[in-house]
């Protein structure tokens, strides 16, 4: 079946030294400023903000924080989003994401920052506001649900694996939605990459996933229709965005071959018809588990599984089901990629990547 895809990846701020960089510290202006104007500004299929922040192929990601008026005031800034122009397969995709992060990098260098690569917070015990909410912002954050749960969303990075099947009507682009929502704690172990929190290890491989993916939804959809449960089903901002499938319940991939395997499993569980789950909401107790246990869990190692086995047969074929063979590693041998996160840690003291996608 003929697809479109496009990626969004959320990095960390860190410097040459090494010190991880958040909304304690980073200076919303200037950062804004040495990321001005750059590519994608033109892009008419891009999604753009009402704050001129979203404006091209990057963008600074965090807490926007208003006045009494609703004026807005500045960001409180946990790091920088990438997010690549429609592509026609996932490599493509990927190959766009890694030169774009290059021409970021560029732009980051005289700041005397870099890019880092993980999946949650590693040094923050929470996320406070501060100031607290004015009387503006509650009743905003009350209507627009995109804020919600900012106290785990401006800790947690990750991608969002975007997909659009021209030949899928709206009610059948809810289902896979649908479908995906309910593999989620399945298939996300394969990204496992936020295994420290407050300055350590964690009590397991996924402080991500145990804290937001059950909050927030797992997959979201945009149709211009009535359909499905309304915090997963999204009216298209843009003609572009109708039909888009957005799959975002992964942890920060820490490589290129990881980040195309996961697409390549999102791809076959989209277009499976072996696998016959549907949820509305992402399932709390299955993606704690998931993130404590991960494979160590005879359920989630099932799962885990029978979604890379379905996945393959439905790409039987085409050139995506080559990227899955990396997956089958870590299913044979029970890890995730956050336990290749623990070892760095015990030899380096790193608890991320600092040097971006690879």
């Amino acid at each position: 079946m003929l697809y479109s895809t496009g990626f969004e990846f959320e990095y960390a701020l860190v410097d040459r030294d090494g010190t991880f960089h958040d909304f304690t510290d980073l200076d919303f202006a200037a950062l804004q400023s040495a990321l001005a104007d750059g590519s994608g500004t033109s892009d008419e299929n891009l999604v753009r903000g009402d704050l001129g922040i979203k404006s091209g192929y990057w963008y600074l990601e965090g807490d926007e924080r208003f006045s009494t008026d609703g004026t807005f005031t500045t960001m409180l800034v946990k790091g920088v989003e990438i997010r690549t122009p429609v592509c026609t397969g996932t490599a493509e995709a990927a190959d766009r994401l890694i030169d774009l992060q290059g021409d970021l990098t560029a732009r980051l260098d005289p700041l005397g920052l870099r890019l880092g690569i993980v999946g949650f917070n590693p040094v923050r015990e929470a996320y406070v506001l501060d100031p607290p909410l004015n009387a503006w912002e509650q009743q905003m954050r009350a209507e627009h649900r995109e804020y919600d749960h900012a106290e785990v969303s401006n800790l947690s990075y990750g991608p969002d694996i975007n997909l659009s099947f021209p030949e899928l009507s709206a009610s059948e682009v809810v289902e896979v939605t649908r479908r995906l929502t309910y593999y989620s704690p399945f298939m996300v172990p394969f990204s496992f990459s936020s295994p420290f929190h407050a300055g350590g290890p964690w009590r397991g491989p996924s402080k991500r996933t145990y804290e937001r993916t059950w909050r927030r939804v797992a997959a979201r959809c945009f149709v211009d229709a009535p359909l499905g449960d309304p915090t997963m089903v999204h009216k298209p901002r843009i003609p572009r965005e109708e039909g888009r499938i957005e799959f975002k319940a992964f942890d920060a991939f820490l490589s290129r071959d990881l980040l195309l395997a996961g697409a390549a499993l999102t791809l076959g569980v989209c277009l499976t018809d072996e696998l016959p789950g549907i949820a509305d909401a992402p399932s709390r107790d299955l993606h704690q588990r998931a993130a404590t246990a991960a494979l160590a869990d005879p359920e989630i190692a099932s799962g885990a599984r029978e979604v890379l086995t379905a996945a393959r047969r439905a790409l039987a074929g085409m050139p995506e089901a080559g990227h899955l063979d990396c997956l089958d590693q870590f299913l044979s041998e029970g890890r995730t990629p956050a336990d290749n996160l623990l070892d760095a840690h015990s030899r380096t003291g790193l608890m991320y990547l600092p040097e971006g996608l690879r």
